[in-house]
């Protein structure tokens, strides 16, 4: 090969586009024995990492014959739920000898790396650990899409969908304000919430001004009264004081992905850890360091429409505020973790989204917005450092931020020509001219 992935991540800003947006040339730094391509997108309602595999394969399959190189992998598999049979085909006609397809159950989150990594090889990660300890590296296709086609990162690929009359998948400017997507669209907001993001995973939002950063995965559109909002609108008091009412069922850690795995992960501990005072309560809370915050457990799995996800998640801040940090320890998997497994059918039933699983298409369209508001802290890492200086012209796909060297972080390109009209810790903002 004639490039190295990882000084092209590092050149171009990529960052896991998956959702993690862990900074891609940091994980190109090692060596593994085997490169898996993240393709489960097991968030309902979400298509593009679909997209690019159908449209996009050729800047895929270079992006991932650059990885496999840079870390010295003997074989690339790409995990891929069994239920897309036509593109699998597709996909089995074109792949290289040294790379493989592994069919995964149409469950969630399949997509959760210590999962995708134990049902693609049998290796099971130690909880606080990283799939790097079994020799395996981790990427999204659409981070090997970037890697593969050598740019700088200024677009996205994002899905539109949920209550609309078509879902589509698109790439869009990053830092376009998603209002202004929906409104080129022609997609009307009135009565509308808005999930940035999965419906699982992602966060409600009905401040449409905020732009699309590295890590976005789409827009999922519901009506404003729909259960599901209203169930990830809560506030932290909500969340604490329906906590007092849980009863120890204990179905939210019989059917956590984690804990199948063996990693002891117990929502329905930290549940009654919210009566206690901060010494009792850390042994209880423990566990919450090794949760993936799924929201399996509050979504799905509760039966008393509680919030064990939230209570995990304000479980893990207090304790990293007090200091505690993940253990590395090697476990054994749990003898029910191929039975206990959540259909993606039977999650979307359960949070009322059936009627919004339509066909799917992509989008080609050139978006020129009037104006890109550009996160400085959109990857995982040190916030960059802008560049750049007020009412300065700036081209399209030139750095106007960067972390220091040294610090974990990623570049920021401007995704438009124009005038930098603001500056400030969070943001740069770049207007047309």
């Amino acid at each position: 090969m004639s490039f190295d992935a990882k000084e092209i991540a590092k050149k171009n800003g990529i960052v896991g586009a998956g959702g993690a947006a862990f900074p891609a040339h940091i994980k190109l730094s090692s060596r593994a024995d085997i490169l898996i391509v993240n393709a489960a997108e097991c968030e309902p309602l979400l298509y593009k990492d679909e997209t690019i595999l159908s449209h996009f394969f050729d800047e895929f399959l270079n992006g991932a014959l650059l990885a496999k190189e840079c870390v010295s992998a003997k074989k690339c598999i790409i995990g891929i739920k069994r239920k897309h049979e036509k593109l699998i085909e597709d996909l089995k006609s074109k792949i290289p000898k040294d790379f493989s397809i592994f069919q995964l159950e149409d469950t969630y989150p399949s997509g959760d790396e210590f999962l995708l990594v134990y049902d693609v090889t049998q290796k099971l990660i130690p909880k606080g650990g990283i799939p790097l300890d079994v020799g395996v590296i981790v990427h999204n296709v659409e981070t090997l899409y970037n890697i593969g086609i050598n740019k700088p990162v200024i677009e996205k690929f994002i899905t539109v969908s949920g209550d609309v009359k078509e879902a589509v998948s698109l790439k869009v400017p990053i830092g376009m304000k998603w209002c202004d997507i929906l409104s080129e669209l022609n997609i009307k907001t009135d009565h509308k919430s808005f999930i940035i993001g999965g419906p699982m995973m992602g966060s409600v939002s009905n401040d449409l001004s905020i732009p699309v950063t590295k890590g976005d995965s789409g827009i999922v559109i519901l009506p404003e009264d729909h259960p599901l909002i209203r169930k990830k609108s809560r506030t932290k008091q909500n969340i604490e004081k329906i906590a007092y009412t849980c009863d120890q069922c204990f179905r939210c850690s019989d059917l956590c992905p984690r804990d199948l795995l063996g990693h002891g992960v117990k929502p329905h501990r930290a549940m009654i850890s919210v009566s206690m005072n901060l010494k009792q309560k850390t042994s209880y809370q423990a566990s919450s360091l090794y949760c993936c915050e799924c929201s399996l457990c509050t979504l799905y799995s509760c039966p008393e429409d509680l919030d064990p996800a939230n209570v995990m998640i304000l479980s893990k801040r207090a304790l990293y505020k007090e200091g505690v940090r993940p253990e590395k320890k090697f476990c054994e998997i749990n003898p029910m973790y191929h039975y206990r497994r959540t259909p993606t059918k039977l999650l979307i039933n359960r949070l009322g989204l059936s009627e919004f699983v339509k066909p799917h298409k992509f989008l080609e369209k050139e978006f020129t917005p009037k104006e890109v508001i550009l996160k400085l802290n959109q990857h995982r890492g040190e916030p960059a450092k802008p560049l750049v200086k007020k009412e300065q012209f700036v081209q399209k796909g030139e750095v106007v931020a960067e972390t220091e060297e040294g610090k974990m972080g990623s570049r920021i390109f401007s995704s438009i020509s124009g005038i930098v009209r603001a500056i400030d810790k969070q943001k740069i903002v770049v207007e047309t001219k």
